[in-house]
């Protein structure tokens, strides 16, 4: 069944500013994306060639005009920085489900803006698109990631043994999902929260998408796949394992976050 245009949104946030991608985007875009660091648990290697940016432009143009989801850049509200992007990708009408991706710079991380931004996309997709569930995965070496997913309101629901392999390294994910009724918005500010049992802490963990896709030149299986992460606490240096890219959104940050600390997207 074809799907309809869905024309991407520009959202608003106490801290943020979501919008569409524009050409104006792809140096920054491909500083974020070449950074090894940051997509150190993502499902592919960073990226080689700046023409990577423009086709992922283009592939956001595309996923508006299929329908087929939406991917907002985001900007600092305060200066308008660009921070990163934030996805909700694979919608699909007949199952009204979608997967949740972000990736957010270095500079970026252990301020809660991947939780802001995220939150922001997911009420517009609860209320536009009648959602019943959104998807992400993480990588199980990334807690970073994990936290993010568990402060939104996402439930681990199980593991995806080997199931990513990136320059010889092989790793699993977890699944997360969140549900629509789970899912309710506080009213304070615009906050988005969800109504959930508390998470389980187990491991460390990282979202990511699947595979580059050709059409939409990014990786879309595990979704939150390169973020820098709301940590509670740094990862021991031995722990942090080179791997680079993934999700609709991998966050690979792990960093201090005292305002989001808790007890986790």
């Amino acid at each position: 069944m074809a799907l309809m245009p869905l024309p991407t949104p520009t959202l608003h946030t106490g801290r943020l500013r979501l919008r569409p991608f524009t050409s104006a985007d792809a140096d920054a875009l491909f500083a974020l994306h070449s950074n090894a660091f940051v997509l150190r648990y993502w499902d592919a290697p960073p990226w080689s060639e700046p023409a990577r940016a423009e086709r992922f432009i283009s592939a956001c143009r595309q996923m508006a005009e299929e329908g087929s989801g939406a991917r907002l850049a985001i900007d600092r509200a305060s200066d308008g920085t660009f921070l990163g992007w934030c996805s909700l990708s694979r919608w699909n009408p007949t199952f009204r489900s979608a997967a949740l991706g972000y990736c957010l710079g270095e500079a970026a991380w252990g301020q809660g803006y991947a939780t802001e931004g995220a939150r922001a996309l997911l009420a517009w997709a609860f209320e536009t698109l009648d959602l019943n569930r959104v998807q992400a995965e993480a990588d199980t070496r990334n807690a970073a990631s994990a936290r993010v997913l568990e402060k939104l309101g996402f439930v681990r629901e199980g593991t995806l043994r080997e199931d990513c392999v990136v320059d010889g390294v092989v790793s699993d994910s977890w699944v997360f999902g969140l549900l629509r009724r789970e899912w309710r918005t506080d009213g304070e500010e615009g906050v988005v929260l969800a109504q959930r049992p508390s998470p389980r802490s187990a491991g460390r963990a990282v979202v990511r998408t699947s595979a580059t896709d050709d059409v939409t030149d990014v990786p879309h299986r595990r979704l939150a796949a390169a973020v820098g992460a709301d940590q509670e606490q740094a990862a021991p240096e031995g722990e942090r394992r080179v791997t680079d890219d993934r999700v609709g959104l991998e966050v690979s940050a792990e960093a201090v976050e005292p305002e989001e600390a808790m007890g986790d997207s």
